[in-house]
């Protein structure tokens, strides 16, 4: 039963700062400039992909061009018709040939944008850094239930 209780309340905290890290993220984004989460997250994504490199840029290419059918480009939000005309263009420049791909919404990859086909992926979301910032929690909720250690009692000497 304990362990279903640390469960739930890791997977609620989990949740809640999942919801706190989009609500600042959009917040932080809004009042620094005039671009939107959304907007930057393609862009960040788009940069993902002209910096491929090595046998990564080989193998997405390779998969690209060979693929019988389009690549998925799969976002946890409606991608703006700009956003996705700056993806076409990108993949079309970094590999040198017109890509076909199709555009589906999948909000289970908590805000974030990746690409596939044959096998291949590229993959931007935020869900990299809540990960890292789950582990942290994991970590400290590990640390406050371990037992402290009492401290050793050195033997008295009597004078005597």
């Amino acid at each position: 039963m304990l362990v279903s209780e640390e469960h739930n309340l890791h997977q609620a905290i989990s949740n809640r700062t999942e919801q706190e890290v989009f609500a600042i993220a959009r917040k932080a984004l809004t009042d620094l400039s005039s671009t939107s989460l959304e907007e930057r997250m393609s862009a960040v994504f788009i940069k993902r992909l002209r910096d491929l490199d090595g046998p990564a840029k080989t193998s997405l290419g390779e998969a690209l061009k060979t693929a019988s059918e389009p690549a998925l480009v799969r976002s946890a939000f409606d991608l703006p018709e700009k956003q996705r005309a700056a993806i076409q263009n990108a993949l079309n420049e970094t590999f040198s040939a017109e890509i076909h791909i199709q555009f589906e919404t999948a909000p289970d990859l908590i805000s974030g944008i990746e690409l596939s086909t044959n096998g291949q992926k590229v993959a931007w979301s935020i869900a990299d850094y809540l990960v890292s910032l789950e582990k942290g929690v994991d970590e400290l909720l590990k640390e406050k239930d371990k037992p402290i250690a009492k401290a050793e009692t050195k033997p008295e000497i009597n004078a005597g």
